[in-house]
């Protein structure tokens, strides 16, 4: 048992050391935190002596490399194998589940947005809902991986989850059935008269060039562009490179993003002339539910003036995060950085605000609908206040046209 043990904190070093890079820091780090290190080999020492049971080396370990990745930030973990596999899935657009991202916000699980078309979105299910339970076991200091984890399985299977809502009384519980999620990159919608919708459910991969197929498509058919509008509402984000290519179409100059970390150095992407669609004029929709690349194509357009960010206030998530294969077939994915806008504007925590903002308050009171205190939804579909939105968008991109 002790011999095990005695590997679990070889194992431990060796995290530290890959994390840092190289043996000089490891050991320039060592002289930082040595009473530290030395704690934990005096706990394992303890574990070893006196607890009740025999532990499994591989869950001690995942135990220690979870819990000093969380004490930095909800986005930075370690994923196991299986985990890692799931997860380069999920990025070319297809992976089975019921079609919910989620983040940590306030130290509680937290939903950033359902995708259109799954179980989730199908249930009612909205941005900001906490989710108190998975299958009976509570959420409380549970990591976004085990979260994931608990929430994919076999197609068909049953999974429960309990939701808190802000304004509502009490919890519900709502039981949903895994599928094979299949997410379409962009959905068309013509809006009549040269003025066209596309929407982007998620920046997976690909996601540009389907954007770009799309608007050439609809330029071909209907002779004419008038008017645009990108909506990226309940869009949680996804591959930055995708955001830089959709910003790039519309900007012919200029910073797209910028990203800081640890130095003073930043990473900047800008925009190129080579491949620009006309000034169109061009709308973004935004909600709570858009977040990151959704984040970094609505900040980039509306600094420099080249759209009109419509909806609410969107999440707020900025923030960079890198993967780090490891030998064992998993990966740990770290923040490295923030998002800025192109005029230094940090997203993560503070979100895009609207130029236009259009809530369910102003729905409510532009339907004369009387709200009932501690349900501020009550009445609204979420079809109905998409379509609301919409409708006020396109009379601002008529207006825009005109001009």
């Amino acid at each position: 048992m002790r011999t095990q043990f005695k590997k679990v904190f070889l194992c431990f070093v060796l995290v530290v050391f890959f994390l840092f890079g190289s043996v000089s820091s490891v050991w320039s780090l060592s002289d930082k935190i040595y009473k530290d290190i030395s704690t934990f080999s005096k706990v394992l020492d303890i574990v070893d002596k006196f607890y009740v049971e025999n532990v499994k080396e591989q869950e001690i370990m995942v135990g220690a490399i979870n819990g000093m990745l969380s004490s930095l930030d909800p986005h930075t973990v370690y994923m196991p194998p299986e985990d890692y596999k799931y997860f380069r899935s999920e990025t070319k657009g297809r992976f089975g589940g019921v079609g919910i991202e989620v983040s940590v916000r306030d130290n509680v699980l937290t939903i950033i947005s359902p995708l259109e078309g799954t179980p989730a979105w199908d249930a009612g299910i909205k941005s900001g809902d906490k989710i108190l339970s998975i299958d009976g076991k509570t959420t409380k200091h549970m990591t976004l991986t085990d979260a994931v984890k608990l929430m994919r399985g076999s197609i068909g299977r049953k999974i429960t989850l309990t939701i808190w809502r802000e304004g509502k009384k009490g919890t519900r519980t709502i039981t949903l059935v895994r599928r094979l999620i299949k997410i379409p990159s962009v959905k068309t919608e013509d809006l009549g008269k040269g003025f066209a919708l596309f929407r982007i459910i998620t920046f997976q991969e690909g996601v540009a060039k389907s954007l770009r197929k799309a608007i050439d498509d609809y330029k071909t058919k209907h002779k004419k562009i008038k008017g645009i509008i990108i909506d990226l509402r309940d869009n949680p984000g996804g591959l930055l490179t995708e955001a830089a290519h959709i910003s790039d179409f519309f900007l012919k100059s200029g910073v797209i993003v910028s990203t800081k970390g640890r130095n003073k150095e930043s990473a900047v992407k800008k925009a190129a002339a080579a491949g620009t669609y006309p000034n169109y004029p061009l709308i973004v929709m935004v909600n709570g539910g858009s977040a990151s690349a959704s984040e970094i194509v609505a900040g980039a357009l509306q600094d420099h003036r080249r759209a009109k960010i419509i909806g609410t206030k969107s999440f707020g998530k900025g923030s960079v995060q890198t993967l780090i294969n490891l030998d064992n077939g998993g990966a740990v994915k770290i923040t490295v950085a923030h998002y800025f806008t192109p005029k230094n504007r940090l997203i993560d925590g503070k979100g895009i605000s609207p130029d236009v903002s259009i809530t369910t308050k102003s729905y409510l009171k532009k339907k004369k609908i009387k709200r009932k205190k501690g349900d501020p939804d009550q009445k609204i579909s979420r079809e109905e206040f998409y379509n609301y939105q919409k409708d006020i968008a396109l009379k601002y991109l008529k207006k825009m046209a005109r001009r």
